[in-house]
């Protein structure tokens, strides 16, 4: 295990390549399930085709809209493609290097980095499971498709109360004990 205070260059590659991948990712879910919701978006199609008195059925408005969102959501899989290679690494680095916090069920750990551990050890359960369901999704045993998607959407919520506590971690660390910690994360 080494200090807080010393991110070295891998750890912070892998840092950031999960941020930024997963935070795509999570920007392509939103889209799909908002803005870009088929049926959403049929309706809108729909009326913008029959402002020029083209009228299409209702099942043909969603099969376009089906089509302009595939192509947005091809990128939650490429990610997600990054993702699965991105964990793994980071899985590898900790086997290699440790964690970079103290276990939570150690004796020797606060009430706080318990707690933070325990954050992490659920994001890195929830992040497993995503890729894992993602992946028998992609791959398509179709006994379990239904159940894996099911259990793929509902991982979904593990990550937006993680990046909340992480920011939220980030500012009270910043803000007392632990200044410069973004700065490290960043630099080294």
């Amino acid at each position: 295990m080494y200090s807080q205070s010393n991110y070295p260059l891998a750890h912070r590659l892998l840092h950031w390549g999960l941020a930024l991948t997963m935070l795509v990712m999570l920007l392509t879910v939103l889209l799909r399930l908002g803005w870009m919701e088929k049926n959403h978006m049929a309706a809108m199609i729909a009326q913008g085709l029959a402002n020029i008195d083209v009228m299409i059925t209702d099942k043909q408005a969603v099969s376009i809209a089906k089509g302009i969102r595939g192509v947005m959501f091809k990128w939650h899989i490429y990610f997600g493609y990054a993702v699965s290679v991105l964990v793994f690494a980071r899985f590898v680095y900790m086997a290699k290097f440790g964690l970079h916090y103290p276990s939570p069920l150690s004796s020797l750990a606060t009430v706080k980095q318990k707690f933070q551990a325990w954050v992490y050890w659920v994001f890195y359960a929830g992040v497993t499971i995503s890729v894992i369901t993602g992946l028998l999704l992609k791959f398509d045993p179709e006994a379990i498709e239904h159940q894996a998607e099911t259990i793929h959407k509902l991982a979904l919520w593990y990550f937006i109360p993680f990046i909340s506590l992480h920011v939220a971690g980030i500012f009270i660390a910043e803000s007392t004990h632990e200044k410069g910690m973004v700065s490290k994360m960043i630099g080294g």
